[in-house]
């Protein structure tokens, strides 16, 4: 708990809104400066901090004029290092153990009562709107903070990142837990579309409601 405590901390101040933004995609000090309400010196300050800690890497723009290009912010696969990397190492032990100890059929059932747990049996909300506020609520509980795309009767719970990025991509099937606790909480069957091709994994969950929302 010590470590969470540490990590949130961290997320609250002026490096943490840096990383959160660049977790969004590439951006220039001065993009930076107007979305974060910071000042240049400040901006600069922490970028030279994360960098200096691999954290962040500057790349510089192509030339369109006269003058030196900006550069652009980007974050390096060392930003997992902010998250205690004890806890990806042993519950990857743990899970590997747990699969080879109880074979796949016993193992997908030990992750369907994990998701039933943390699901909870609280009621389920009557209308759509409320059950994705609770559903985004719980998710950002674990860690996971996800944007809410609705189209129709089709919604997109997506993430920017992923509380698991240390362990997801050998262990695929936490998506799908994941996925499943959506589901229970939203009454639908969901899928999930996490992208766990790059060095900062992100979540992705889908489903489609049927008849009227």
């Amino acid at each position: 708990m010590a470590g969470n405590n540490w990590f949130r901390r961290l997320l609250a101040g002026s490096r943490g809104r840096i990383v959160a933004k660049l977790r969004e995609g590439p951006a220039t000090i001065n993009e930076l400066t107007e979305t974060l309400s910071m000042s240049a010196n400040a901006v600069r300050s922490q970028l030279s901090a994360l960098e200096r800690d691999g954290l962040v890497m500057a790349q510089p723009q192509s030339s369109t004029g006269v003058g030196k290009p900006p550069n652009t912010y980007q974050l390096t696969g060392d930003v997992g290092s902010l998250t205690p990397k004890a806890y990806a190492a042993v519950l990857d032990i743990i899970l590997c153990a747990a699969r080879d100890r109880v074979g796949a059929a016993r193992y997908a059932q030990v992750l369907d009562d994990a998701a039933t747990r943390i699901a909870g049996d609280r009621p389920i909300a009557t209308s759509l709107e409320a059950r994705l506020v609770e559903t985004k609520n719980l998710l950002g509980t674990l860690g996971a903070e996800v944007e809410v795309q609705r189209s129709g009767r089709k919604v997109r719970l997506q993430g920017m990142d992923c509380p698991l990025t240390s362990v997801v991509a050998g262990h695929p099937e936490l998506c799908r837990m994941l996925a499943d606790v959506i589901g229970r909480r939203l009454g639908v069957t969901v899928t999930e579309c996490c992208d766990r091709s790059t060095a900062l994994p992100r979540c992705c969950f889908a489903a489609e409601i049927p008849g009227r929302a």
